[in-house]
């Protein structure tokens, strides 16, 4: 078999949560499907780290996709044409982009479909190039991969998708990820937070992620008797006005750090050493940091909306994401009940068996399969 892959995400030390799905789950599957040939489509100069195997080649396709005109050029002209060259059996995407012009089988990975829901959060330009093709592909699709029960229902009763036409495969967690020692906790808190307790949020700044009601969370706390420091991890997505208004009318704004965006041995160890992950999205098709936190041993804050529910389990305090008053309690709670801080560390580290990136692989290489008429 001859599969060709989207890996215009695989971007060195620049992987986000998809470009980590692709890496994860083609380093295992190229290996596992070694008979197989794996063509890896990049659309810029990539490294020799992402090609796993003599099974593996890459190839180097223009323009690069940084604006939707791009992609349309990208997916509608320069894809189809290669495809049709390489005589390939199927053309596998990670991150859910697809070609309507390609005459040949075509798996997505729909993560989620935020912007048919809230369009308002993205720059108009991308809005509307998700929202004309999304749907297309989910039509032309001859199977779709999505990564939460959740998110199948979604894509299901959104655009009308049959449910036996959607896999779901759990995002997996880098294994990392751990409980750290005390002296590594007070390293952390020392590097980040300038020696003191803080609470973390691990992500790209856009307003779904919530950014602005963190800060204010933050605020309220504070005002109510609780100390220590904010982290917050990550790049801005878009303009983002109402995080940097709630920053700016932060009484306690001094006390919020921006890092960044951090390598995994620099984010292991502030993941490892915070007093609680803050994740009070307004949707996710999964939400790995829940489960990375999880894997630190780290109590989670999360949302009531989506998928954060079926991820989280009974192993997270969850809050609608617009109660202030309600997330500053859980902080509170969380930051001065040794307890209840224990108890969800515990939860968390038995809900963590529930995902691996081997799984994931295999419900993948399932769907793969399924795609191709094969028996496994």
């Amino acid at each position: 078999m001859h599969i060709v892959v989207n890996t215009r995400l695989l971007l060195p030390k620049k992987l986000d949560g998809i470009g980590w799905f692709s890496h994860e789950v083609l380093s295992r599957l190229t290996k596992d499907l070694s008979d197989w040939k794996f063509t890896f489509l990049f659309d810029r100069p990539f490294d020799q780290d992402f090609i796993y195997g003599n099974n593996v080649e890459g190839k180097i396709l223009h323009p690069q996709t940084r604006h939707p005109l791009l992609y349309q050029w990208y997916f509608e002209r320069t894809i189809p044409h290669k495809l049709k060259r390489m005589n390939a059996d199927l053309f596998f995407s990670p991150d859910g982009f697809l070609s309507t012009r390609a005459r040949i089988k075509q798996v997505p990975v729909i993560h989620d479909i935020n912007f048919e829901h809230r369009p308002q959060d993205l720059p108009r330009a991308y809005s509307n190039y998700y929202r004309k093709y999304f749907p297309q592909f989910a039509q032309i699709a001859d199977r779709i991969i999505t990564v939460s029960e959740y998110s199948a229902n979604d894509i299901h009763e959104t655009y009308g998708i049959a449910k036996d036409k959607i896999s779901v495969a759990y995002n997996g967690y880098n294994t990392a990820y751990r409980v750290l020692s005390d002296g590594e906790k007070a390293k952390a808190k020392t590097e980040f937070a300038q020696g003191e307790d803080y609470f973390i949020f691990v992500g790209n700044f856009s307003f779904r992620k919530n950014i602005h009601g963190i800060i204010k969370a933050f605020e309220k706390y504070r005002s109510k008797g609780g100390s220590g420091k904010l982290l917050l991890v990550g790049n801005p997505l878009w303009r983002y006005t109402e995080m940097n208004e709630a920053l700016k009318n932060c009484a306690f704004q001094d006390d919020v750090i921006f890092t960044g965006r951090l390598e995994i041995e620099k984010l292991v160890l502030a993941m490892g050493g915070a007093t609680a992950l803050l994740f009070p999205s307004y949707f996710e098709g999964f939400g790995i940091p829940i489960i990375e936190a999880f894997a630190a041993g780290v109590p989670v804050i999360t949302s009531n909306k989506t998928s954060l529910p079926e991820i989280a389990g009974n192993a997270a305090m969850i809050s609608d994401p617009d109660n202030i008053e309600k997330i500053s309690d859980n902080m509170l709670e969380i930051y001065h009940d040794e307890n209840q801080r224990l108890t969800l560390k515990n939860k968390g580290l038995q809900r963590i068996s529930s995902f691996s990136w081997e799984h994931t692989t295999n419900k993948v290489k399932e769907a793969l399969f399924l795609s191709l008429n094969l028996t496994k």
